[in-house]
């Protein structure tokens, strides 16, 4: 898709990342470092963001100024997420992550996310 103008946003299934495995930040970053908005299908952990942070930290550079990222739903401790956790079902949510350079803003709501990005 290169050559052409405009925001590119992938849709990452959950099975993509769990096949990536502890290779999952680096998966996240590569794609990032090439202007993608990536949305991914399950919300990362509060653990997961740190790591996602704590990596973008060590990569930041001239070309890359770092990201910007938004978690709806996840991690809630109440009784229902702990047995849904529990008992291996999804998380409820989605995470959003994008390079800093196009993303300008992003508002978080309790139900959802607005994000405004600029064109290439």
């Amino acid at each position: 898709m290169s050559g052409m103008k405009g925001i590119h946003i992938e849709f990452v299934a959950s099975e993509i990342l769990e096949k990536e495995g502890d290779n999952k930040t680096d998966y996240i970053l590569e794609n990032v470092k090439d202007d993608t908005i990536l949305v991914l299908e399950d919300p990362l952990t509060s653990e997961e963001q740190k790591e996602l942070i704590k990596e973008t930290m060590k990569r930041v550079d001239p070309g890359f100024p770092g990201i910007e990222v938004s978690t709806l739903g996840g991690e809630s401790e109440g009784l229902r997420s702990t047995l849904i956790r529990i008992l291996g079902g999804k998380r409820r949510g989605l995470t959003v992550i994008g390079p800093s350079k196009l993303i300008s803003q992003i508002r978080k709501n309790p139900n959802s996310i607005h994000l405004f990005a600029k064109m290439r």
